[in-house]
């Protein structure tokens, strides 16, 4: 029995250990080569099928948020910058832009104030303490509304008439997200359902109405009788003038510009309040001393330290208004700075007979007794008219019987009574000779000349 060797159990040779060792990494290398080759395949077969992904996943979903940004866009044009108030509101649909240079009105304005600014960035951050100069087009509007322009022309105007900012700040702005109060629920598509009518709630609604009406009228009515105690508080009827004296037809809301709040007179001596309601000083301090410490209008506390006197130019206006004189048989046309002079000229004229008359310079006035007798007839020409007409209308034109009555009561009221029994002797026909002053005093009081008189007396 003979045993053979099998080589594949048998140890290898060096050179075959070698050759063997070198085929193996040979072997091995081709292996890992194989494994990375397809390991990239595999790699970028995945990335590619993931970009795909993502990019059809954008593709649907991107034109969606740009509508959605488009759509906020359009409604961010259709609101104000600085308040947030719609366009639509102004019944001119008006608009200015944020940026830019300022219109030719305001600039006029501006010049004439002598402002250095002259574009609306400027001027917005100047009143509404607003910089508009970083705005985003997709979170800020680019206009703002007519209303905010009358706030910075009354601004730069120093205008009195009352021009409010309509919010309590400024309008913030956000970028667009689900929650976006400007695109509010438009852009989801969802719509207010309308509710039915309910019997039992219109009901109460009607019953809801009526008691705020009686309410209404309530308060209507206590405004009324306030309103009718401040004027019986004032008590100015006969010192300050009626607004229907004004010479000219003006319009009703300028005429309460220029009167008094509490009494409804042209005002007199016009004061301010802090809240810029404007009164007659006396009113106004008569009021504050009984009703208490606030305005009549507004109920705005105010003192009477707070009162202050309107603007110059508003004085003015008020002075160079034209009135017409209140004077039976006067109507003539003044104005209101000059009416106090034109009354005191009809007082002058009324009190004429309680002053006595002073002759300012040129030839010195000579006393009545010393004219000659046509200097007399023209002094006294105008009383004779007088005493002419109230002897037609009252003693049947016995002119002659009131001269004698009139210059009989001066007598006794200059305590000259033997003068006076002496001419009342005489009107009843029981005396003869008279003084001869008295004579000179008949005769010119009578109008007679001395022909007349010795015929009528001796």
């Amino acid at each position: 029995f003979k045993l053979f060797k099998v080589r594949s159990f048998s140890k290898p040779l060096p050179e075959d250990n070698h050759l063997a060792h070198s085929d193996k990494g040979k072997e091995a290398a081709s292996l890992d080569n194989v494994t990375e080759e397809q390991a990239d395949v595999i790699t970028s077969e995945t990335v590619t099928e993931v970009n795909s992904s993502v990019q059809a996943r954008d593709k649907n979903a991107f034109p969606v948020n740009q509508r959605e940004i488009e759509t906020h866009q359009t409604k961010l044009q259709q609101l104000c910058r600085i308040c947030g108030g719609a366009f639509k509101t102004d019944p001119y649909k008006r608009s200015h832009p944020v940026h830019g240079p300022v219109d030719d009105e305001m600039q006029a304005l501006l010049r004439k104030k002598e402002k250095r600014a002259t574009s609306w960035p400027d001027l917005l951050a100047k009143v509404f303490k607003i910089d508009v100069r970083g705005d985003i087009d997709t979170i800020h509007p680019t206009n703002f509304c007519h209303n905010c322009w009358n706030v910075v022309q009354r601004k730069f105007s120093n205008s009195p008439c009352e021009e409010y900012f309509p919010r309590n700040g400024t309008m913030a702005w956000h970028p667009h997200s689900a929650s976006c109060e400007v695109c509010g629920t438009s852009f989801r598509g969802v719509k207010r359902k309308k509710q039915a009518l309910n019997p039992q709630m219109s009901k109460k609604l009607r019953i809801a109405a009526g008691r705020a009406r009686k309410i209404r009228r309530i308060r209507n009515t206590k405004r009324v009788k306030n309103k009718a105690l401040m004027k019986k508080i004032a008590n100015c009827n006969k010192i300050h003038l009626s607004t229907k004296i004004l010479a000219v037809d003006y319009p009703m809301d300028f005429v309460k510009s220029i009167s008094c709040q509490v009494c409804e007179h042209i005002l007199a001596d016009p004061v301010e309040t802090t809240c810029r309601h404007l009164f007659c000083r006396v009113c106004i301090l008569k009021c504050l001393k009984v009703m208490g410490s606030y305005c009549p209008s507004c109920r705005y506390p105010c003192f009477p330290t707070d009162l202050v006197s309107p603007v110059k130019s508003f004085l003015s206006i008020l002075n160079s208004l034209a009135v017409r004189c209140p004077v039976k048989g006067c109507q003539e046309e003044v104005l209101l700075g000059k009416y106090c002079h034109h009354l005191s000229i009809h007082k002058e004229v009324e009190d004429k007979e309680g002053y006595v008359y002073v002759n300012k310079g040129g030839r010195p006035r000579q006393h009545l007794l010393s004219l000659t007798r046509r200097a007399q007839k023209h002094r006294l020409r105008e009383l004779k008219l007088q005493v002419k007409a109230f002897a037609e209308k009252e003693e049947g034109g016995d002119v002659k019987s009131v001269c004698l009555t009139l210059f009989l009561l001066a007598l006794r009221a200059r305590n000259e009574h033997r003068q006076a029994d002496e001419l009342e002797a005489m009107m009843q026909g029981k005396g003869s000779g008279l003084h001869p002053a008295v004579c000179l005093a008949i005769r010119v009081n009578t109008f007679l000349s001395c022909s007349q008189y010795h015929k009528m007396y001796r």
